[in-house]
């Protein structure tokens, strides 16, 4: 799955520094540091969270793709970027 994160330039510049000391592309380093997170995180914090109910005011969320999702996400980066 691909995702944006947005970094501070001087967090950036630590985390490449850090990837390329250990010999790792920055998809790895940051896979490692999120399992790493992941596991560490006690059971009874990650239980699953309902989203609020917004009492039969709120519509539907249409079913969309992978490819919709990802077509709607680079948009939205695009405008962002503008």
């Amino acid at each position: 799955m691909r995702t944006t994160i947005d970094l501070p330039d001087g967090l950036f510049r630590q985390v490449k520094t850090l990837a390329v000391q250990k010999g790792l592309t920055l998809k790895d380093f940051f896979t490692a540091a999120v399992e790493r997170a992941v596991v560490e995180t006690p059971a009874e914090s990650r239980r699953m969270v309902h989203p609020p109910i917004m009492g039969g005011i709120a519509k539907p969320i249409p079913a969309r793709s992978n490819e919709e999702l990802a077509a709607l996400l680079e948009a939205e980066d695009l405008e962002k970027a503008q």
